[in-house]
């Protein structure tokens, strides 16, 4: 893991999970808000490692079908990591 953790771009990362990219439908649920928090670290690693798009949805692929159990949706990932890698650029 990085060093310093850039904590805006820590909670951009956490809050696009929540409300953009939100396999299970919980972006509508404020106690819910922490739903996703624990794929945060590996994102932001991946982030600041400037990952290509494909590693970025690997990763998010993986969480959806493998961890989650989720048919997965590729072309609402692939967005997903699009606009993630917008709203992130460092």
């Amino acid at each position: 893991m990085t060093d310093k953790i850039d904590m805006n771009l820590y909670k951009s990362i956490a809050e696009a999970l929540h409300y953009k990219w939100d396999p299970i439908g919980v972006s509508g649920i404020p106690q819910a808000i922490g739903e996703y928090d624990s794929y945060v670290p590996e994102l932001y690693e991946l982030i600041c490692q400037n990952a290509d798009r494909e590693l970025i949805f690997n990763y998010l692929w993986e969480v959806e079908v493998q961890h989650m159990g989720l048919d997965g949706n590729r072309v609402a990932t692939l967005a997903f990591v699009d606009y993630l890698k917008e709203i992130t650029k460092v």
